[in-house]
């Protein structure tokens, strides 16, 4: 027998086992490549609730005027430095008040419409209309704010954390973030 026959016979004899290692993980290591394996979120299978308190920061300078829900699709949106895809949904003319937000915060209408601005003082005739399939994104400390046209939602992805800092309503200045 060749060389060359004598080490694809290896090869073959070995692939099986060399795949079959590699298909079975330790049992101490199922919780964290579970966590880290791909996952499908099927529409309506969302978990909505309440847009945490923490992930808000000073005082509104506009009423919402409806409903707003979050639901986080993956990662974590609130430890710095990790990535995340959340959901907002917002019933017809909820308002989001001029925030900004510390790292880039890139959106996609997924239902709905939203009309965006830019600024830091409310102006309706400063709003621009993104239609559903739409996307627009704000960089890090860009002022803007949003209106729901329908009932909206919004998917939402970056790097953590996701705050909304409002913008001051007496003033031109962000809001400070208290301790």
């Amino acid at each position: 027998m060749s060389i060359a026959r004598t080490g694809l016979l290896i090869i073959f004899m070995l692939l099986p086992g060399v795949a079959g290692a590699q298909t079975k993980p330790p049992a101490k290591e199922a919780p964290a490549r579970a966590s880290s394996s791909a996952m499908i979120v099927q529409p309506g299978s969302e978990k909505w609730g309440d847009v945490p308190a923490a992930a808000m920061v000073g005082t509104p300078s506009v009423e919402i005027g409806g409903t707003l829900k979050v639901a986080i699709i993956q990662g974590d949106p609130m430890t710095a430095g990790r990535t995340y895809t959340l959901r907002l949904s917002c019933s017809d003319g909820a308002k989001i008040a001029p925030h900004w937000h510390p790292t880039t915060e890139n959106v996609t209408v997924i239902q709905g419409a939203a009309d965006v601005g830019m600024g830091s003082k409310w102006d309706d005739a400063a709003l621009k209309e993104v239609p559903m399939g739409g996307f627009f994104w704000a960089g890090p400390h860009m002022n803007h704010y949003a209106q729901c046209k329908g009932d909206t939602i919004l998917q939402v992805h970056g790097v953590a954390p996701f705050l909304i800092n409002f913008v001051s309503p007496d003033e031109s200045q962000p809001a400070k973030k208290s301790n």
